[in-house]
């Protein structure tokens, strides 16, 4: 088992943008100290209510200066928004520069603000993302290439740096519907998944379907298949760790509510999903979002209760993301961080 911890970086009262990278990049230090694995880094866009990570990929050698073992992940590279060659520059680069720590999850979007911001059409993401993730691999591995897509065409082009990591960086696809599970499974690649997107009542449902899908296309499940990215707090008793994490959770959805309502009246197929915001927003459900999102409890019931998704989800990793909503003082933030290493960390090994 590997474990992960899980940065969006919204923006906080009282701190600038600089102040809130540094914090982040403390934290990883911390993170790497307690023994985790894996930092993963949001991208998300125009709108600094829910994150300030436009560009993670810049974020990596930065944290491989200050670190000395930890991977660094995106959570995730965003490839319909970039043009691919780009993108495969820049994570090359951030790999050659971190030594080699790259942990290289993508995703196709699904926020509404970013297609409109980067003028990309919203129903053309799983096509963008398809033939992006295509030419990457190609620029990573071959000497040379050409490439005639929907999208793009490369003639005849070497991509350089190539990555440390031979044949590339590990790719880890984020999924988050029925339909994404499906699609990937027929890729084999590894998945990327996180409760705050897809409950555990729906994740049990989508990761039959891609088991099945992954059997039918001939994949065995790797060491490596799934992680997992959920909202986690260890406090001295289940109530108190509850009590703690609700004015995050309130906040990360009204961030949510903030980004989704600037979204012009032409994205209406959006409106659905802001109006369940709203509801969200007006009367959380908060015991619900503890049960189907979220692992707030003592050390016990946060063992009991990742062991149990451990082993239902096959997961190899488990992603923590301590400060949902960023409403948590630093030092608890720290505090839980530490308890989760020193109590829970050696019980799901």
């Amino acid at each position: 088992m590997r474990f992960g911890v899980f940065f969006q970086a919204p923006e906080a009262q009282g701190q600038s943008h600089a102040e809130r990278y540094t914090e982040m990049f403390e934290l990883i230090a911390l993170a790497e100290e307690l023994g985790v694995d894996v930092a993963w880094l949001a991208e998300l866009h125009f709108g600094g209510a829910f994150s300030l990570l436009a560009n993670p990929l810049m974020m990596v050698p930065v944290i491989a200066q200050r670190t000395r073992r930890i991977r660094i992940g995106t959570a995730v590279t965003l490839l319909p928004l970039q043009h691919p060659l780009t993108t495969a520059e820049q994570a090359a680069t951030a790999d050659v520069l971190s030594g080699g720590r790259l942990e290289f999850g993508v995703g196709r979007g699904s926020i509404p603000s970013q297609f409109h911001g980067f003028r990309v059409s919203a129903a053309e993401n799983r096509a963008r993302f398809d033939e992006a993730l295509a030419i990457i691999r190609l620029a990573w591995t071959a000497e040379r290439f050409s490439y005639r897509g929907r999208f793009h065409e490369v003639e005849d082009l070497s991509v350089v740096p190539k990555p440390v990591q031979r044949p590339h960086p590990p790719i880890r696809v984020a999924v988050h519907t029925a339909e994404s599970f499906a699609h990937i499974a027929a890729t084999g690649l590894p998945i990327y998944s996180g409760t705050t997107t897809t409950p555990l009542p729906q994740l049990r449902e989508c990761v039959a379907l891609y088991r099945a899908r992954l059997a039918a296309a001939g994949h065995a499940w790797g060491p490596d298949q799934m992680a997992l990215m959920l909202p986690v707090h260890v406090a001295a008793s289940g109530a108190g760790a509850r009590e703690a994490m609700r004015p995050g959770v309130q906040q990360y959805y009204r961030n949510l509510q903030t980004i989704f309502a600037q979204v012009p009246a032409s994205y209406g197929e959006h409106l659905t999903r802001l109006k369940t915001i709203n509801e969200t927003v007006a009367d959380l459900p908060y015991e619900k979002f503890c049960r189907d999102h979220a692992v707030f409890g003592d050390a016990v019931e946060v063992i009991d209760r990742l062991q149990a998704a451990r082993d239902e989800f096959g997961l190899s990793q488990i992603i923590c993301w301590f400060d949902q909503g960023s409403r948590l003082p630093r030092a608890e933030v720290e505090r839980t961080m530490r308890a989760f290493a020193e109590r829970v960390m050696p019980k799901l090994s």
